[in-house]
């Protein structure tokens, strides 16, 4: 509550001095634009002058301001007294004999002490919105610098696995090209063996046909001699040696194995993106609390239901895992892998 001397004076009467005539009589205005209080004489002057005719005016009970210092309101309920008191119990402004009558044992003080406070709390509640502006204008520089960073990293490792793309490329093409040459190696092979066998079997058949017609028109008188001949030449055209066709060649697939290509190309480490954030909200409840070992790590949970979740582990294994239900009852070790 305020002193007996704060009392006193907010229980002294109000009185406005005329800012134009100094007169106390009918002061009941207040020019918001030239911040001046007006008598009933000085108002109608001062709406009619040329240069002040559309100045605001108004009852000063309503003025918003007097020089640099807010006017007290005038009370609604007792009529010429100033609500220059405020109740912190009720938090509405109040005059003196709302003080006797209603608030008289309530928390309590003057306007102006009330008003001051609350300026020393609006400006500790700026100077914290201003810090709490520059953490996030912090905030938001450092995310940009490292989201640039990040992009960066992006952009030399997308170059890099190009790179190494086109290595890999490079060496299956030095390897299919010459699988490729080895191929026309044996054609070419292939084509000077066919050209010779050929060429062999069409020169047997011209001396053979040759012979054929002389011995259709060897007289009788000479068929020993010619059967003679026969006998030393026929040997040299053997029919029954056979002839040994080339191997035709064969091209067997490999197999695409990706470890091996995974590790000539280069494997992506990255961090987990994901942390760890402590959860201060009372519409959050934690069901249950489990550890596992590192071989057993879980890379996947899915809720199922308030008490209950499926869990994906590194061993490719899952199962159900159950919390706390809404009893509040504690069902952790319950756990059933299918």
């Amino acid at each position: 509550m305020a002193s007996n001397r704060s009392v006193r004076r907010a229980q002294e009467p109000v009185t406005y001095t005329c800012d134009l005539c100094d007169s106390e009589d009918g002061v009941r205005w207040y020019c918001n634009d030239c911040r001046e209080n007006l008598c009933d004489r000085c108002k109608e002057i001062h709406t009619r002058g040329r240069k002040t005719k559309n100045d605001d005016v108004v009852s000063i009970g309503k003025a918003t301001r007097q020089g640099d210092k807010p006017l007290s309101e005038v009370c609604k309920l007792h009529l010429g007294k100033l609500c220059d008191m405020f109740c912190s119990d009720c938090n509405e402004l109040i005059c003196s004999i709302c003080l006797s009558k209603n608030h008289k044992q309530h928390n309590w003080n003057l306007f102006e002490d009330e008003l001051f406070v609350k300026k020393e709390h609006f400006k500790e509640h700026m100077t914290t919105l201003a810090d709490k502006i520059a953490h996030f204008k912090n905030e938001t520089s450092e995310r940009h610098r490292v989201n640039k960073t990040f992009k960066d990293n992006i952009d030399t490792t997308r170059k890099e696995v190009n790179s190494q793309r086109t290595k890999l490329k490079a060496e299956v093409d030095y390897i299919a090209e010459a699988v490729l040459a080895e191929l026309s190696s044996l054609e070419k092979e292939e084509s000077l063996l066919y050209k010779k066998d050929i060429q062999r079997s069409e020169k047997n058949i011209e001396e053979l046909t040759r012979l054929l017609e002389k011995a259709e028109v060897t007289d009788t008188s000479s068929v020993s001699i010619f059967e003679t001949s026969l006998r030393k030449t026929l040997p040299l055209y053997d029919v029954k040696m056979k002839h040994i066709s080339p191997k035709q060649p064969s091209f067997v697939t490999g197999s695409i194995n990706r470890v091996p290509l995974t590790k000539m190309l280069g494997k992506l480490h990255h961090e987990n993106q994901y942390e760890k954030t402590d959860i201060n909200n009372k519409h959050v409840q934690r069901l249950s609390e489990f550890t596992v070992s590192q071989q057993n790590r879980i890379f996947g949970i899915c809720p199922v239901d308030d008490s209950q979740v499926w869990c994906g582990h590194r061993d490719s294994k899952t199962g159900l895992l159950s919390g706390h239900d809404h009893h509040g009852r504690d069902n952790r070790h319950t756990y059933e892998p299918f």
